[in-house]
């Protein structure tokens, strides 16, 4: 019985050794982190960003939409706010969109992806998307085999970590309940 503790108690502390080598660098992974989870939800820092790379990846942003913000299903000291985001663009667009995405200064994570053809919504055919009012009515006609504009709405979650909440503490934070349309683009202007 006694060898069976001793060779547990070796085999504990060859683990925390292990966790003490290896503590520099869970360290820096825990600081970029945080740098990357504010301790407010700012939704309309978020916005901008968001314009910002929609403009860079030649899609159009129509909504952003954030919910109630909630504590995480499996815990945590850290807050999840839901957000839904509309935007045409076609896939190409969109697929920059998404990668650029990944390296905003904010962390978010995209959750799902609905999308349609926009050239297909018709009464003989339905969208996974539910189109926003449009805000002016403009036309464009595509040259054959040019890539199809797209309707697409993700679901993502963005994170935030107040700071007077205790570790596993049930909080609730301010989120705005409006929706932020941003203003349409210049004429003349587009990506591609």
């Amino acid at each position: 019985d006694k060898q069976a503790q001793l060779e547990e108690v070796q085999q504990q502390v060859n683990e925390l050794e292990e966790v003490r080598r290896n503590s520099p660098e869970i360290e820096r992974q825990l600081l970029e982190l945080s740098k990357r989870i504010p301790t407010q939800p700012q939704i309309p820092t978020l916005v901008v960003q968001v314009e910002e790379i929609a403009d860079a990846s030649g899609v159009t942003q129509l909504t952003v939409e954030p919910a109630d913000a909630a504590a995480p299903a499996a815990g945590g000291d850290y807050r999840v706010v839901p957000v839904t985001m509309q935007f045409n663009g076609t896939y190409d667009e969109m697929q920059d969109f998404l990668f650029r995405t990944r390296n905003l200064a904010r962390l978010v994570t995209v959750t799902d992806v609905s999308y349609c053809r926009v050239v297909v919504i018709d009464d003989e055919h339905s969208c996974p998307v539910e189109p926003p009012e449009p805000v002016e009515d403009e036309t464009t006609t595509l040259a054959p085999g040019v890539e199809s504009p797209l309707l697409v709405e993700l679901q993502a979650d963005i994170y935030f970590q107040p700071e007077d909440v205790a570790s596993g503490a049930e909080t609730t934070a301010p989120t705005p309940q409006e929706t932020t349309t941003p203003s349409p683009p210049a004429e003349g202007t587009g990506g591609g």
